[in-house]
Protein backbone atom coordinates (compact mmCIF):
# COMPACT_ATOMS: atom_id res chain seq x y z
CA UNK A 1 0.00 0.00 0.00
CA UNK A 2 3.10 2.19 -0.52
CA UNK A 3 1.54 4.16 -2.95
CA UNK A 4 -2.11 4.62 -1.02
CA UNK A 5 -0.07 5.99 2.17
CA UNK A 6 1.69 8.55 -0.13
CA UNK A 7 -1.56 9.67 -1.25
CA UNK A 8 -2.94 10.09 2.32
CA UNK A 9 0.64 11.70 3.72
CA UNK A 10 0.13 14.28 1.28
CA UNK A 11 -3.45 14.23 2.22
CA UNK A 12 -2.51 14.81 5.87
CA UNK A 13 -0.26 17.67 4.62
CA UNK A 14 -3.39 19.61 3.08
CA UNK A 15 -5.56 19.33 6.26
CA UNK A 16 -5.55 23.23 6.72
CA UNK A 17 -6.43 24.39 3.27
CA UNK A 18 -9.88 21.45 3.34
CA UNK A 19 -9.98 23.08 7.09
CA UNK A 20 -10.75 26.29 5.89
CA UNK A 21 -12.88 25.49 2.75
CA UNK A 22 -14.94 23.85 5.56
CA UNK A 23 -14.94 27.05 7.76
CA UNK A 24 -16.18 29.02 4.66
CA UNK A 25 -18.92 26.36 3.76
CA UNK A 26 -19.88 25.93 7.19
CA UNK A 27 -20.11 29.64 7.80
CA UNK A 28 -21.88 30.23 4.90
CA UNK A 29 -24.64 27.52 5.85
CA UNK A 30 -25.08 28.69 9.59
CA UNK A 31 -25.95 31.94 8.00
CA UNK A 32 -28.70 30.72 5.58
CA UNK A 33 -30.16 28.76 7.77
CA UNK A 34 -30.81 31.67 10.50
CA UNK A 35 -31.90 34.06 7.36
CA UNK A 36 -34.21 31.41 6.14
CA UNK A 37 -35.86 31.08 9.98
CA UNK A 38 -35.57 35.07 10.22
CA UNK A 39 -37.68 34.97 6.66
CA UNK A 40 -39.91 32.22 7.80
CA UNK A 41 -41.38 33.85 11.72
CA UNK A 42 -41.37 37.60 9.87
CA UNK A 43 -43.00 36.61 6.27
CA UNK A 44 -46.48 37.63 7.43
CA UNK A 45 -45.59 40.60 9.26
CA UNK A 46 -47.02 43.75 8.53
CA UNK A 47 -44.44 46.69 7.66
CA UNK A 48 -43.99 49.93 9.07
CA UNK A 49 -42.80 52.30 6.54
CA UNK A 50 -41.41 56.43 7.47
CA UNK A 51 -44.13 58.64 6.20
CA UNK A 52 -43.90 62.12 5.97
CA UNK A 53 -47.43 64.22 4.99
CA UNK A 54 -47.55 67.65 3.74
CA UNK A 55 -51.16 68.51 4.92
CA UNK A 56 -52.11 72.01 3.17
CA UNK A 57 -55.45 71.26 4.47
CA UNK A 58 -55.74 70.36 7.74
CA UNK A 59 -59.61 69.40 7.96
CA UNK A 60 -61.11 66.69 9.18
CA UNK A 61 -60.62 64.01 6.96
CA UNK A 62 -57.29 64.97 6.59
CA UNK A 63 -56.36 64.82 10.43
CA UNK A 64 -58.45 61.88 10.41
CA UNK A 65 -56.23 60.07 7.40
CA UNK A 66 -52.99 61.39 9.64
CA UNK A 67 -54.14 59.63 12.33
CA UNK A 68 -55.51 56.50 11.36
CA UNK A 69 -51.97 56.37 9.41
CA UNK A 70 -49.89 56.87 12.42
CA UNK A 71 -51.28 53.82 13.70
CA UNK A 72 -50.33 51.61 11.12
CA UNK A 73 -46.64 53.44 10.66
CA UNK A 74 -44.09 55.95 11.80
CA UNK A 75 -46.15 59.76 10.60
CA UNK A 76 -44.03 62.68 10.53
CA UNK A 77 -45.23 66.20 10.00
CA UNK A 78 -43.11 67.92 6.91
CA UNK A 79 -44.01 71.51 5.27
CA UNK A 80 -44.01 71.46 1.71
CA UNK A 81 -40.56 73.01 0.47
CA UNK A 82 -39.37 70.80 -2.59
CA UNK A 83 -35.75 71.20 -1.35
CA UNK A 84 -36.16 69.70 1.86
CA UNK A 85 -38.70 66.84 0.25
CA UNK A 86 -35.85 65.71 -2.40
CA UNK A 87 -33.49 65.45 0.04
CA UNK A 88 -35.12 63.56 2.78
CA UNK A 89 -35.97 61.01 0.13
CA UNK A 90 -32.49 61.21 -1.77
CA UNK A 91 -31.10 59.93 1.95
CA UNK A 92 -33.83 57.62 2.35
CA UNK A 93 -35.28 59.32 5.99
CA UNK A 94 -38.77 59.15 5.15
CA UNK A 95 -40.14 55.32 2.00
CA UNK A 96 -42.62 58.57 0.90
CA UNK A 97 -44.07 61.55 1.14
CA UNK A 98 -48.01 61.95 1.27
CA UNK A 99 -49.13 65.81 0.21
CA UNK A 100 -52.71 66.26 1.19
CA UNK A 101 -54.16 68.95 -1.04
CA UNK A 102 -56.45 71.82 -0.23
CA UNK A 103 -59.65 71.44 -0.31
CA UNK A 104 -59.11 67.83 0.16
CA UNK A 105 -62.31 66.68 1.86
CA UNK A 106 -64.88 68.15 -1.78
CA UNK A 107 -62.22 66.56 -3.54
CA UNK A 108 -62.14 62.98 -2.04
CA UNK A 109 -65.87 62.62 -1.37
CA UNK A 110 -66.93 63.65 -5.17
CA UNK A 111 -64.04 60.57 -6.29
CA UNK A 112 -61.37 62.74 -7.42
CA UNK A 113 -57.85 60.79 -6.53
CA UNK A 114 -56.18 63.91 -5.26
CA UNK A 115 -53.50 62.64 -2.78
CA UNK A 116 -49.75 62.53 -3.99
CA UNK A 117 -47.08 60.24 -2.71
CA UNK A 118 -43.87 60.31 -3.99
CA UNK A 119 -41.29 57.29 -3.27
CA UNK A 120 -37.95 56.74 -2.94
CA UNK A 121 -36.83 55.61 -6.75
CA UNK A 122 -36.41 51.70 -7.05
CA UNK A 123 -39.31 50.51 -4.14
CA UNK A 124 -42.47 49.74 -3.93
CA UNK A 125 -43.29 50.89 -0.39
CA UNK A 126 -46.03 53.53 -2.33
CA UNK A 127 -48.31 50.86 -3.53
CA UNK A 128 -48.42 49.04 -0.20
CA UNK A 129 -49.40 52.58 1.63
CA UNK A 130 -51.15 53.37 -1.22
CA UNK A 131 -53.59 50.12 -1.47
CA UNK A 132 -53.94 50.88 2.58
CA UNK A 133 -55.03 54.87 2.20
CA UNK A 134 -57.40 54.04 -0.77
CA UNK A 135 -59.24 51.02 1.24
CA UNK A 136 -59.43 53.80 4.23
CA UNK A 137 -60.76 56.26 2.17
CA UNK A 138 -63.66 53.87 0.32
CA UNK A 139 -64.94 53.33 3.74
CA UNK A 140 -65.33 56.89 4.31
CA UNK A 141 -67.06 57.48 1.22
CA UNK A 142 -69.32 54.37 1.95
CA UNK A 143 -70.36 55.45 5.35
CA UNK A 144 -70.68 59.05 3.94
CA UNK A 145 -73.27 57.63 1.04
CA UNK A 146 -74.87 55.78 3.98
CA UNK A 147 -75.33 59.16 5.99
CA UNK A 148 -72.79 59.43 8.26
CA UNK A 149 -71.30 62.63 9.34
CA UNK A 150 -67.35 62.79 8.65
CA UNK A 151 -66.45 62.31 11.92
CA UNK A 152 -68.66 59.86 12.62
CA UNK A 153 -67.35 58.33 8.96
CA UNK A 154 -63.94 58.64 10.80
CA UNK A 155 -65.26 57.39 13.98
CA UNK A 156 -66.21 54.11 12.13
CA UNK A 157 -63.10 53.21 9.98
CA UNK A 158 -60.67 53.81 12.64
CA UNK A 159 -62.73 51.83 15.07
CA UNK A 160 -62.55 48.72 13.12
CA UNK A 161 -60.15 45.61 14.27
CA UNK A 162 -57.45 44.33 11.77
CA UNK A 163 -58.01 40.85 10.20
CA UNK A 164 -55.96 38.53 12.84
CA UNK A 165 -54.24 35.79 10.62
CA UNK A 166 -52.52 32.86 12.59
CA UNK A 167 -50.00 30.49 10.58
CA UNK A 168 -50.87 26.97 11.78
CA UNK A 169 -48.41 24.51 11.70
CA UNK A 170 -48.53 21.26 8.88
CA UNK A 171 -46.00 18.88 8.95
CA UNK A 172 -47.67 17.71 4.83
CA UNK A 173 -46.72 21.42 3.98
CA UNK A 174 -43.35 22.96 2.65
CA UNK A 175 -42.90 26.65 2.75
CA UNK A 176 -40.11 27.18 0.27
CA UNK A 177 -36.89 25.59 1.16
CA UNK A 178 -36.38 23.57 4.54
CA UNK A 179 -33.14 25.05 6.61
CA UNK A 180 -31.16 22.17 6.16
CA UNK A 181 -31.68 22.63 1.97
CA UNK A 182 -29.47 25.47 1.79
CA UNK A 183 -26.69 23.35 3.18
CA UNK A 184 -27.65 20.66 0.48
CA UNK A 185 -27.68 23.84 -2.21
CA UNK A 186 -24.17 24.75 -1.35
CA UNK A 187 -22.03 21.78 -1.10
CA UNK A 188 -21.53 21.28 -4.86
CA UNK A 189 -19.01 24.48 -3.62
CA UNK A 190 -17.54 22.72 -0.99
CA UNK A 191 -16.62 19.59 -3.15
CA UNK A 192 -15.10 21.06 -6.16
CA UNK A 193 -13.28 23.46 -4.43
CA UNK A 194 -11.95 20.60 -1.50
CA UNK A 195 -11.66 17.61 -3.69
CA UNK A 196 -10.42 19.54 -6.61
CA UNK A 197 -7.83 21.04 -4.65
CA UNK A 198 -6.50 18.20 -2.48
CA UNK A 199 -6.99 15.25 -4.95
CA UNK A 200 -5.88 17.63 -7.90
CA UNK A 201 -2.19 18.74 -5.46
CA UNK A 202 -2.18 15.15 -5.06
CA UNK A 203 -1.83 13.61 -8.77
CA UNK A 204 -0.01 16.76 -9.49
CA UNK A 205 2.90 15.45 -7.34
CA UNK A 206 2.70 12.36 -8.64
CA UNK A 207 2.92 13.33 -11.83
CA UNK A 208 6.14 14.93 -11.94
CA UNK A 209 8.89 13.84 -14.37
CA UNK A 210 11.27 12.58 -11.92
CA UNK A 211 8.66 10.91 -9.54
CA UNK A 212 6.95 9.27 -12.15
CA UNK A 213 9.80 7.56 -13.67
CA UNK A 214 10.17 6.26 -10.44
CA UNK A 215 7.15 4.64 -10.10
CA UNK A 216 7.38 3.39 -13.16
CA UNK A 217 10.81 1.87 -12.61
CA UNK A 218 9.23 0.45 -9.11
CA UNK A 219 8.36 -3.20 -8.33
CA UNK A 220 4.78 -2.13 -7.82
CA UNK A 221 2.83 -3.05 -11.02
CA UNK A 222 0.45 -0.24 -12.48
CA UNK A 223 -2.66 -1.84 -12.23
CA UNK A 224 -1.83 -1.54 -8.14
CA UNK A 225 -0.58 1.97 -8.62
CA UNK A 226 -3.82 2.71 -10.05
CA UNK A 227 -5.72 1.14 -7.78
CA UNK A 228 -4.51 1.81 -5.07
CA UNK A 229 -4.68 5.63 -6.18
CA UNK A 230 -8.59 5.10 -6.83
CA UNK A 231 -8.87 3.92 -3.25
CA UNK A 232 -7.30 6.79 -2.10
CA UNK A 233 -9.60 8.90 -4.00
CA UNK A 234 -12.80 7.07 -2.57
CA UNK A 235 -11.33 7.30 0.86
CA UNK A 236 -10.77 10.79 0.77
CA UNK A 237 -13.97 11.20 -1.15
CA UNK A 238 -16.26 9.25 1.71
CA UNK A 239 -14.52 11.47 4.24
CA UNK A 240 -15.91 14.49 2.88
CA UNK A 241 -18.98 13.14 2.47
CA UNK A 242 -19.38 11.78 6.17
CA UNK A 243 -18.65 15.02 6.95
CA UNK A 244 -20.76 17.40 5.06
CA UNK A 245 -24.14 14.58 6.22
CA UNK A 246 -22.48 15.09 10.08
CA UNK A 247 -22.83 18.64 9.29
CA UNK A 248 -26.67 18.62 8.56
CA UNK A 249 -27.31 16.46 10.97
CA UNK A 250 -25.63 18.99 13.73
CA UNK A 251 -27.07 22.19 11.92
CA UNK A 252 -31.03 20.89 11.80
CA UNK A 253 -30.93 16.81 12.04
CA UNK A 254 -34.31 16.52 13.53
CA UNK A 255 -36.11 18.07 10.98
CA UNK A 256 -33.73 16.47 8.26
CA UNK A 257 -34.35 12.78 9.79
CA UNK A 258 -38.56 13.25 9.67
CA UNK A 259 -37.86 14.33 5.88
CA UNK A 260 -39.40 11.28 3.92
CA UNK A 261 -37.05 12.22 1.00
CA UNK A 262 -33.98 12.10 2.94
CA UNK A 263 -32.68 8.79 1.11
CA UNK A 264 -33.12 11.37 -1.75
CA UNK A 265 -30.65 14.09 -0.31
CA UNK A 266 -28.27 11.73 0.18
CA UNK A 267 -28.40 9.50 -3.21
CA UNK A 268 -28.07 12.91 -4.68
CA UNK A 269 -24.93 13.98 -3.07
CA UNK A 270 -22.91 10.36 -3.50
CA UNK A 271 -23.74 11.28 -6.84
CA UNK A 272 -22.48 14.51 -6.91
CA UNK A 273 -19.24 13.06 -4.68
CA UNK A 274 -18.40 10.86 -7.54
CA UNK A 275 -18.90 13.66 -10.07
CA UNK A 276 -16.77 16.23 -8.56
CA UNK A 277 -14.10 12.86 -7.65
CA UNK A 278 -14.10 12.30 -11.31
CA UNK A 279 -13.26 16.10 -12.16
CA UNK A 280 -10.34 15.99 -9.60
CA UNK A 281 -9.26 13.12 -11.35
CA UNK A 282 -9.12 14.60 -14.66
CA UNK A 283 -7.78 18.10 -13.25
CA UNK A 284 -5.04 16.64 -11.45
CA UNK A 285 -3.85 14.34 -14.70
CA UNK A 286 -4.09 17.55 -17.02
CA UNK A 287 -1.87 19.86 -14.70
CA UNK A 288 1.77 18.90 -13.77
CA UNK A 289 2.89 21.59 -11.74
CA UNK A 290 0.95 21.93 -8.44
CA UNK A 291 1.44 25.70 -7.95
CA UNK A 292 -1.38 25.84 -11.06
CA UNK A 293 -4.32 23.61 -9.30
CA UNK A 294 -5.68 26.43 -7.39
CA UNK A 295 -5.79 28.86 -10.19
CA UNK A 296 -7.72 26.52 -12.07
CA UNK A 297 -9.97 25.53 -8.82
CA UNK A 298 -11.21 28.84 -8.10
CA UNK A 299 -12.62 30.03 -11.32
CA UNK A 300 -13.68 26.32 -11.90
CA UNK A 301 -16.28 26.08 -8.85
CA UNK A 302 -17.25 29.21 -8.61
CA UNK A 303 -18.14 29.54 -12.31
CA UNK A 304 -19.86 26.31 -12.27
CA UNK A 305 -21.43 26.90 -8.73
CA UNK A 306 -22.83 30.47 -10.23
CA UNK A 307 -24.45 28.92 -13.53
CA UNK A 308 -25.42 25.97 -11.60
CA UNK A 309 -27.81 27.43 -9.36
CA UNK A 310 -25.97 26.78 -6.12
CA UNK A 311 -25.16 30.40 -5.56
CA UNK A 312 -28.10 32.05 -7.09
CA UNK A 313 -31.46 30.62 -7.71
CA UNK A 314 -32.20 29.06 -11.12
CA UNK A 315 -35.48 31.36 -11.53
CA UNK A 316 -33.18 34.43 -11.11
CA UNK A 317 -30.74 33.37 -14.12
CA UNK A 318 -31.90 34.18 -17.74
CA UNK A 319 -32.94 31.15 -20.00
CA UNK A 320 -29.83 31.78 -22.31
CA UNK A 321 -27.58 30.85 -18.86
CA UNK A 322 -29.89 28.26 -18.02
CA UNK A 323 -29.64 26.41 -21.33
CA UNK A 324 -25.82 26.66 -20.82
CA UNK A 325 -25.57 25.15 -17.39
CA UNK A 326 -27.58 21.74 -18.45
CA UNK A 327 -24.16 20.97 -19.86
CA UNK A 328 -23.01 21.19 -16.38
CA UNK A 329 -23.90 18.15 -13.51
CA UNK A 330 -24.05 21.25 -11.06
CA UNK A 331 -27.35 22.02 -12.58
CA UNK A 332 -28.83 18.64 -12.22
CA UNK A 333 -28.05 18.57 -8.77
CA UNK A 334 -29.59 21.46 -7.82
CA UNK A 335 -32.41 20.78 -10.08
CA UNK A 336 -32.87 17.82 -8.03
CA UNK A 337 -32.40 19.43 -4.43
CA UNK A 338 -34.88 22.11 -5.82
CA UNK A 339 -37.28 19.28 -6.30
CA UNK A 340 -36.92 17.70 -3.11
CA UNK A 341 -37.06 21.11 -1.12
CA UNK A 342 -40.38 22.03 -2.81
CA UNK A 343 -41.91 18.87 -2.83
CA UNK A 344 -44.85 18.06 -0.51
CA UNK A 345 -46.18 15.26 -2.02
CA UNK A 346 -43.78 12.40 -3.44
CA UNK A 347 -45.83 11.96 -7.05
CA UNK A 348 -45.06 9.65 -10.31
CA UNK A 349 -44.11 12.95 -11.59
CA UNK A 350 -41.88 14.66 -9.30
CA UNK A 351 -40.32 10.84 -8.80
CA UNK A 352 -39.35 10.58 -12.50
CA UNK A 353 -38.12 14.44 -12.47
CA UNK A 354 -35.75 13.25 -9.40
CA UNK A 355 -34.75 9.98 -11.63
CA UNK A 356 -34.02 12.13 -14.33
CA UNK A 357 -31.78 14.31 -12.78
CA UNK A 358 -29.65 11.80 -10.85
CA UNK A 359 -29.60 9.70 -14.18
CA UNK A 360 -28.12 12.06 -16.07
CA UNK A 361 -25.34 13.17 -13.24
CA UNK A 362 -24.37 9.44 -13.20
CA UNK A 363 -23.91 9.52 -17.07
CA UNK A 364 -21.89 12.27 -16.07
CA UNK A 365 -19.73 10.85 -13.75
CA UNK A 366 -19.27 7.97 -16.10
CA UNK A 367 -18.39 10.02 -18.59
CA UNK A 368 -15.69 12.03 -16.78
CA UNK A 369 -14.44 9.20 -15.78
CA UNK A 370 -13.94 7.94 -19.47
CA UNK A 371 -12.07 11.01 -20.50
CA UNK A 372 -9.87 10.73 -17.61
CA UNK A 373 -9.15 7.33 -18.46
CA UNK A 374 -8.39 8.14 -21.83
CA UNK A 375 -5.94 10.97 -20.80
CA UNK A 376 -4.34 8.65 -17.98
CA UNK A 377 -3.34 6.48 -20.77
CA UNK A 378 -2.00 9.32 -22.80
CA UNK A 379 -0.14 10.84 -20.29
CA UNK A 380 1.79 6.67 -19.70
CA UNK A 381 2.83 7.29 -22.94
CA UNK A 382 4.87 10.78 -22.26
CA UNK A 383 8.47 10.10 -21.06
Amino acid sequence: MTVFKGYMRITKRLLGMILMYVVIFTGVTVSMQFVARGTESSAYRAERLDIAVVDEDGGALAKGLVSWLSEKHNVTGMEKNEEVMQEALYYETVDLILQIPENFEEKCLSGENALSLTKVPGTYNAVYASAQINTFLNQVRTYRAAGYTISEALEKCQSQNDSQVNMLADSKAKNGMQSYGYAFRFMPYLFLTALCYVLGLILASFRKKEVKNRMMASAVSLRRQNGEGILAFLVVGTAMWLFSILLILCIDGKSFLADPNKWYYIGNTLLLMLVCLAIAFILGLLVSKPSVVNSIVTPLSLGMCFLGGAFVQMSLLGENVLRVSQFLPVYWYEVVNDTLSNCVSMTDGVRMSIYKGMGIQLLFALALIGIAMAVSKMKQQDR
